[in-house]
């Protein structure tokens, strides 16, 4: 497997790369305005049975040359025995349940197997849905990985596509099959604070009540006020919570708790209520949780071991998903997070996709869950 990157100003050349070897299918990701089309267009002229498919990414893409604003691809070979099929699906909530479970039959027929793993990238806003149809069809035994298509500024620019064919709501699976699976690990990189509770009212990605008292009143007290000037005005608090999410247990691992997190989005005018970019139930039990800088570049380090396993398997090539909401505090580490991956995997060929969403299980045959604020990474 090899990687091919090109910043904005080289989006003109070539992909001479591809010329050697037999490529086979390519993921293809890049920055809001990469003409995604014309190069998936290109690809498949030059090599029409390759299969071409990824989604946008927030400001830019992590690769072994740093994070750099373009278009990226990750080139798997014939000789490298990792077969993919793929479901784009254009469609939005209500439906998203019932196209995933079709996706994934789709998929299996076409693999002639369940996948090992499979790709997601959806548009934000009904990951659970999917994630729910992909339960319907395989249960816990097929592991999903993947993050959320982004763009540069929340204001919808964001795209899924695959040979040509360009969605701006809906989903990408891809489902892979191979001989030694994929692997993946997915983590937080946050710690748990003093403060915890219990949802006493919400719905989807609405909590009203923590505690029975309204939800932006008591995560403003449990944050020393840091949404203080939205709680009667109501509004945005993303750049006030990116580095104080509210965490859920999802199992432990090594006696230790693995925390899925959710990123408050807005305060809701009049019913101080939080909205987040995932879901909740009613009991859930919830904690805040707290980071800094320096946890969330080198958590890259920990994804790519857990990724790993005991073994301690060396990969072909490998993908990172990342945060946008945590490389939208710190931008100017983006090139430091692209070299710690890229140390600890060795130098193995990598891209990286920045997203508002992540998706990844934390233990094997385990449930496939979506969170914000968290990376992972899926070495194949």
């Amino acid at each position: 497997m090899r990687v091919i990157s090109l910043k904005s100003e080289e989006l003109d050349q070539p992909f001479a790369a591809l010329t050697g070897g037999q490529p086979a299918w390519a993921l293809l990701y890049g920055s809001e305005g990469a003409p995604f089309s014309r190069i998936m267009s290109s690809l498949r002229r030059g090599h029409p049975n390759l299969d071409v498919f990824g989604a946008t990414s927030f400001q830019g893409v992590f690769t072994e040359r740093g994070f750099i604003r373009g278009a990226t691809l990750l080139i798997a070979d014939r000789g490298d025995e990792i077969v993919p099929a793929f479901a784009l699906e254009a469609t939005g909530a209500g439906r998203a349940r019932e196209r995933a479970g079709n996706a994934c039959r789709q998929i299996e027929r076409q693999l002639r197997q369940r996948p090992n793993m499979l790709l997601l990238h959806a548009t934000p806003g009904f990951e659970e849905e999917i994630l729910a149809g992909v339960h319907d069809a395989f249960g816990h035994d097929v592991p999903v990985y993947g993050g959320s298509a982004a763009d540069d500024n929340l204001a919808g620019n964001w795209q899924v596509f695959a040979n040509g064919a360009v969605c701006t709501e809906g989903f990408l699976l891809i489902g892979l099959a191979s001989q030694l699976a994929p692997s993946g690990g997915f983590l937080g990189g946050y710690l748990p604070t003093e403060h915890t509770g219990t949802v006493t009212r919400g719905t989807g990605r609405i909590v009203y009540e923590i505690d029975g008292r309204a939800a932006a009143d008591v995560y403003n007290a449990w944050t020393n006020g840091a949404i203080a000037g939205e709680l009667d005005a109501g509004g945005s608090i993303m750049s006030k919570t990116n580095l104080l999410p509210l965490g859920r247990n999802a199992g432990k691992g090594l006696g230790m708790p693995r925390r899925l997190l959710a990123h408050p989005r807005d305060v809701i005018r009049g019913e101080r209520a939080l909205s987040f970019f995932a879901s909740f139930s009613e009991g859930d039990q919830v904690t805040l949780m707290t980071s800094t800088r320096g946890p969330l570049v080198s958590r890259v380090r920990r994804a790519v071991q857990r990724a790993r396993g005991p073994g301690g398997r060396t990969p072909r090539a490998a993908l990172l998903v990342y945060c946008a909401g945590c490389l939208g505090a710190m931008l100017d580490e983006a090139d430091r997070i692209a070299k710690e991956f890229s140390e600890e995997l060795n130098g193995v060929p990598f891209v990286g996709i920045v997203t508002f969403g992540e998706q990844g299980t934390f233990f094997e045959k385990s449930e496939s869950l979506h969170g914000n604020l968290m990376c992972s990474a899926v070495l194949f």
